[in-house]
């Protein structure tokens, strides 16, 4: 990073980030804050080079891993009138804040953001009273437990991911404990369930997950900062739950890499996402593929792809609030379009960028060709004149002097090349009917060149013997070097030819690009995303 002048953060900030202050979820959770961070990464291809010299990236597409196949399905839950009603205040909340009827200190995008994430997940964490009766516990529960019974004899075990309600001590409602009462009614012991909060030492929690590879524990429930990085209890994982959406794609791959694993004894698995219908749910799950699709393409190397956005989850806007409640399937086309855009505007790119690439090059070649062409006549022509100097026929001059001797021959050589007029461009006599020049390069020191229709360099050499022999396998390698000038020249022709056939070919996924252009101004004007949000935050102090 020193050699590249961005060893300090913000010269590598000002080169390769871009920062905001938006409002964010504090720590604690009971509030929320003002926050500078990067919301957009620049100049890829030249940050993902220099990360290429220091780091070699291996995605699990490339690595194949022997890991279990997954199988993953997504249930889907019906709302309930709560939800639908929550939903709908959650709207008239965001048209306030559009409208600028309320401070961000008592309203705001992201706290409506997390409260509908919670509604989706269960309503009960809104309103205890709340009727739930068929919702993402209940569906849950009814999966864990078929698979336990399933796979009793093997002693099959379970992960649960939820990070939005973890166990409580002080009475309130806890999806954790809900879920894990709903599955000691069905008649799955209460020792075999465990959640990942309750073991807070490094050593607890190296016990349970032992446990849990010995199928002693069955069924484990935690989050995604508790169960990440290290959580090693794939050995007998048949099946995971995401009970809700994280908020960042590098979740789901610590998530889901827990279970898709080496060293998991079960050839095939299951991944369960629950999703509830009318809710930020289905919404969130189609970000956060579509951010991870872009990660994936930078990390593969999609030099294309000159900037991201950040990979942070941001609040949803007042129009896309409006659209879920209404349970407008447009929302969910408008993700699924904004992605097939997003790749083919990137194909798109690629391609312009080759396209220019391409006609840099062909205004290059017609005058390569040119030197080639040139360059072979030259060697004809050194051909046709060489004097034929082998065994006894041995004739050169050095200094003026001529010689019939290989061996003064090459001593007078060694003394031109390396004597007291050394250590400069000159002629030092001729060979074949060819001058004979010593040049100094950077890293051999003095070399021979021939001179003739072109120039042939010698070999490197030090002794008076090695002199001799590098000049005459420099005359006799002319036939050589004629063959490697016409393959040259082939290649080159051939290169401009495709070149030419290439830059005669319009994109061919053009119209779809448009097409999809098209579809996309047309939902975002159905849908008024093409309003101007007044969600954004004026003040730059904290709010708590």
């Amino acid at each position: 990073m020193e050699a590249c002048q961005v060893g300090m953060f913000d010269t590598w900030a000002g080169n390769f980030g871009e920062s905001v202050t938006a409002l964010e979820l504090a720590p604690d959770g009971r509030g929320y804050r003002m926050h500078t961070r990067f919301a957009r990464f620049v100049n890829l291809p030249e940050l993902m080079s220099m990360f290429g010299e220091v780091a070699d990236i291996r995605t699990a597409e490339m690595l194949k891993l022997p890991v279990p196949t997954a199988h993953k399905e997504t249930v889907t839950i019906k709302p309930t009138a709560d939800l639908k009603a929550f939903v709908q205040t959650l709207v008239e909340r965001a048209e306030a804040i559009r409208n600028g009827n309320v401070s961000p200190s008592e309203d705001n995008m992201l706290a409506i953001t997390n409260e509908g994430r919670k509604a989706a997940l269960d309503m009960r964490l809104i309103d205890l009273f709340a009727e739930v009766e068929d919702g993402k516990v209940n569906h849950c529960a009814e999966r864990v437990f078929g698979i336990w019974v399933e796979a009793k004899l093997f002693r099959g075990t379970q992960v649960v991911f939820c990070d939005l309600s973890t166990p409580l001590e002080n009475g309130r409602f806890s999806v954790y404990q809900a879920l894990r009462s709903n599955l000691v009614e069905r008649g799955i012991p209460i020792e075999e369930i465990a959640f990942i909060h309750d073991y807070e030492s490094d050593s607890a929690k190296d016990d349970l997950f032992k446990a849990a590879r010995d199928g002693r524990i069955r069924i484990l429930l935690g989050s995604t900062q508790k169960m990440g990085v290290g959580t090693n209890i794939q050995t007998r994982l048949a099946a995971l739950h995401h009970l809700d959406a994280p908020w960042r794609p590098s979740d789901v791959e610590q998530r889901e890499g827990r279970i898709i694993r080496q060293g998991n004894l079960n050839e095939s698995v299951r991944i369960y996402r629950y999703v509830t219908e009318g809710s930020f749910d289905a919404y969130i799950w189609q970000t956060l593929e579509t951010k991870a699709r872009f990660i994936a393409q930078v990390m593969q190397g999609d030099t294309g792809m000159r900037s991201a956005e950040d990979v942070e989850l941001a609040a949803l806007s007042y129009a896309e609030v409006k659209a879920l409640a209404s349970g407008n399937p447009l929302v969910l086309e408008k993700a699924g379009v904004d992605t097939e855009l997003a790749k083919l505007s990137l194909l798109r790119s690629q391609w312009d960028q080759q396209q220019w690439r391409n006609k840099q090059e062909l205004a290059t070649l017609p005058g390569r060709i040119e030197r080639v062409q040139a360059r072979i006549s030259g060697i004809e022509s050194d051909m046709a004149a060489r004097q034929d100097v082998s065994g006894s026929k041995f004739l050169i001059e050095v200094e003026g002097n001529r010689y019939t001797d290989r061996a003064e021959a090459g001593k007078a050589i060694l003394q031109a090349v390396y004597g007291n007029k050394a250590k400069r461009d000159r002629n030092i006599g001729q060979i074949a009917g060819f001058p004979i020049a010593a040049k100094v390069t950077v890293l051999e020191g003095m070399v021979l060149v021939i001179l003739g229709g072109v120039e042939y360099r010698c070999n490197h050499a030090e002794s008076a013997q090695g002199f001799m022999r590098v000049l005459e396998n420099t005359l006799n390698r002319m036939e050589m070097v004629l063959q490697e000038e016409l393959e040259y020249l082939a290649r080159t022709e051939k290169r401009m030819a495709d070149i030419q056939a290439e830059a005669a070919k319009p994109f061919d996924k053009a119209a779809r690009l448009e097409w999809l252009k098209q579809r996309q101004r047309e939902i975002e004007a159905e849908l008024d995303l093409n309003k101007g949000e007044n969600t954004a935050v004026e003040e730059t102090a904290e709010v708590v």
